[in-house]
């Protein structure tokens, strides 16, 4: 298994590819997982590291200088694996993890299986790396469609995934494993956490990456208009632009930023909110598995009137006009418990 990736970091390109892990080894398969020198070894995973690199410190999502280098040690790392060890399979996760499995594929004429979570010039348009129909967008295209191609099957973490993925690049080996939680410690009989949050407020919460692009802009300045009973208890990292804007806006005392919160004790953090947000659209291709998690809990869910969401949430989802923040704020006050 190939994890281009500081893993494990605590956030949900992580929990994705610790559940595959886990999964794969629970039906039989013995797997070692190649991965990045950072993040946290995790109970039952194999883990091999690449080695260090001197500067190298970012744990966090985005683009780093360091990532070729580190994919280029990641690849010969994973050769040197395939060369003394029995391998049957390589399970991919990333685009750099695909890519790294390909070469894999052709030298050791092995299956190659691409776990994705998510559309790379999606992703990159959103975060704002590249532009959309750029001469780089079309190049990084190209490459994703070769990747994509290339991979012998295609495990999509959504069915929103799968349908941009047929309709994109005509693919037809796709199968679809959603982010469903450990239920061992996503449920509503654990105890919550302690963390010192206003009396008597209804407390909306998020836990997930804290950039932009993930509907953390929509949230923040829906919260100026929304009424004083409720305070927004937002868990997860980088925090920094998410506390700037909070700080412009005037609104940073209506909100408890806790920073990372580990994987472990999630549960429990979120045991505090009387309901759930989560506002990513669909532009990325991302998967938005953070509403299983709310759901294990217990938790009514706000988010955008988007067909993934009213298939997953069903009930339990407060739906708002997609990218609608004054619709957004109207639902919110509306809330009662």
């Amino acid at each position: 298994m190939l994890a281009p990736t500081p893993f494990f970091s605590d956030r949900g390109c992580h929990i994705r590819v610790l559940n595959s892990y886990l999964n794969l080894q629970d039906i039989g398969h013995n797997v070692l997982l190649l991965t990045y020198p950072l993040g946290r070894d995790m109970d039952g995973v194999e883990t091999k590291r690449i080695s260090k690199v001197p500067g190298y410190h970012q744990t966090k999502p985005g683009f780093s200088f360091y990532k070729p280098f580190l994919d280029f040690l990641l690849l010969f790392k994973a050769i040197k694996e395939m060369l003394i060890g029995k391998y049957d399979v390589v399970y991919a996760h990333l685009y750099e993890g695909a890519f790294i499995g390909y070469f894999l594929k052709i030298i050791f004429r092995k299956k190659l299986i691409f776990d994705n979570q998510g559309s790379l010039t999606g992703e990159l348009t959103t975060q704002k790396t590249i532009k959309k129909n750029s001469l780089v967008f079309k190049i990084v295209y190209r490459l994703e469609k070769f990747i994509i191609q290339k991979s012998d099957e295609i495990i999509a973490s959504n069915e929103g995934l799968k349908k941009i993925l047929l309709d994109n690049f005509q693919v037809k080996n796709i199968v679809v494993e959603e982010d469903l939680p450990n239920d061992t410690l996503f449920n509503s009989q654990v105890q919550s956490a302690k963390l010192d949050l206003p009396k008597n407020k209804i407390v909306i919460t998020y836990l997930g990456g804290l950039q932009l692009y993930k509907g953390l802009d929509y949230l923040l300045n829906a919260i100026a208009s929304t009424d004083y009973r409720f305070h927004f208890l937002i868990m997860g990292y980088p925090e920094k632009d998410c506390q700037r804007i909070a700080k412009e806006l005037g609104i940073l005392n209506r909100i408890t930023f806790t920073g990372k919160i580990p994987y472990e004790q999630a549960p429990a953090y979120l045991k505090l909110g009387n309901i759930a947000i989560s506002l990513k659209t669909t532009d990325s291709g991302e998967a938005n598995a953070k509403l299983y998690n709310y759901i294990a809990m217990g938790l009514k869910v706000i988010c955008f009137d988007l067909p993934e969401n009213r298939r997953i949430l069903k009930d339990n989802g407060i739906y708002v006009r997609n990218k609608d923040t004054s619709d957004l704020v109207n639902k919110i006050n509306m809330l009662k418990l």
